[in-house]
């Protein structure tokens, strides 16, 4: 994913442990009954359109078919929801995984030709991985994602390399194959059982709407910081340099003092860390926009960095 978290990822890590409890304990009743608990697994835990509990919207996104669609989906969720998680803070991402697993659970009905007439079980992380993916769109578009790969064709032939595409590439083709199946299934009236694409549509959908909603909410509230200086005469920011020049001998017996501890972030990537001192410099010649996010020890989400000059502009 091209980028490295600076907290542990927390609800990531216990909702893959929550999920993986879940196959485990079911599998091994499963076992132990001859496979006759999967039946009460179904009626109770999973998702079914034409028997709808208010509790199964949200335990279908912790039940699996098999080890393999579990391990699937864990492994995107991990690739994801850890930078999301690191990006937006833990509580929200916990909020919007869960409330994006819900939204996706109602599309799938949405999108499927038998809407709440369906009997066919659904369940699975999946609506609410694909959130993360829409959610990372939006906060990371013009990041690379590396892919590797390995051709083996019976001793013949083998290959191995990676190579790296935009993320803005990868997700976009990735929601635009799941969106034509999801329509092909609903056209051609596919009523039997497989990938619940719908979920997929839906649960990305919900994460990009969020996301951008948090974004504009934040942005919203930002002008205001800005706004002050504008609003006042411009020339004294022209007139600035010289009372800038007569302070900054004062401020290298400062340094050794100040331990980097500030990270920023201009959606692509994360620099740092850096003094408060380093970032102050950074937004006077420019060097830093203020359109970046901050984050040190002790904040739960990225915030932006005019309150670390709004605090220091006097």
């Amino acid at each position: 994913m091209n980028y490295r978290t600076e907290r542990l990822p927390i609800v990531t890590l216990s909702i893959i442990g929550i999920n993986t409890l879940v196959y485990l304990v079911t599998l091994i009743c499963s076992l132990n009954t001859g496979g006759e608990s999967n039946l009460w697994v179904f009626n109770h835990l999973w998702l079914i359109p034409s028997q709808p509990v208010w509790w199964t919207y949200f335990t279908s996104m912790f039940v699996h078919a098999g080890i393999f669609h579990l391990l699937g989906n864990m492994i995107y969720l991990f690739l994801f929801g850890c930078c999301v998680e690191d990006l937006i803070g833990r509580l929200r991402f916990a909020a919007y995984y869960l409330a994006s697993g819900i939204i996706s659970a109602f599309a799938y009905i949405a999108f499927i030709p038998e809407h709440f007439a369906s009997a066919i079980p659904e369940g699975g992380a999946s609506g609410a991985i694909t959130a993360c993916l829409g959610m990372y769109l939006l906060l990371r578009a013009s990041a690379d994602i590396e892919f590797k790969y390995f051709v083996w064709l019976f001793f013949i032939y083998m290959r191995a390399g990676e190579f790296e595409v935009p993320a803005w590439v990868a997700i976009t083709f990735w929601f635009l194959k799941d969106l034509l199946w999801m329509v092909l299934g609903y056209y051609l009236r596919l009523t039997g059982g497989g990938t619940a694409f719908g979920a997929h549509v839906g649960g990305f959908l919900a994460g990009l709407g969020l996301v951008a909603a948090y974004k504009w909410i934040g942005r919203r509230y930002e002008p205001a910081a800005e706004s002050e200086p504008e609003a006042s005469d411009p020339e004294p920011v022209r007139l600035a340099p010289e009372p800038i020049r007569v302070t900054m001998p004062l401020r290298p017996a400062a340094v050794p003092t100040e331990t980097p501890t500030i990270f920023l972030h201009d959606g692509t990537q994360q620099t740092g860390p850096f003094t408060l001192s380093q970032i102050e410099a950074m937004l006077r010649s420019g060097e830093a926009s203020t359109e970046m996010q901050y984050w040190c020890e002790g904040l739960d989400s990225w915030q932006s960095v005019t309150e670390l000059s709004g605090s220091t502009g006097g």
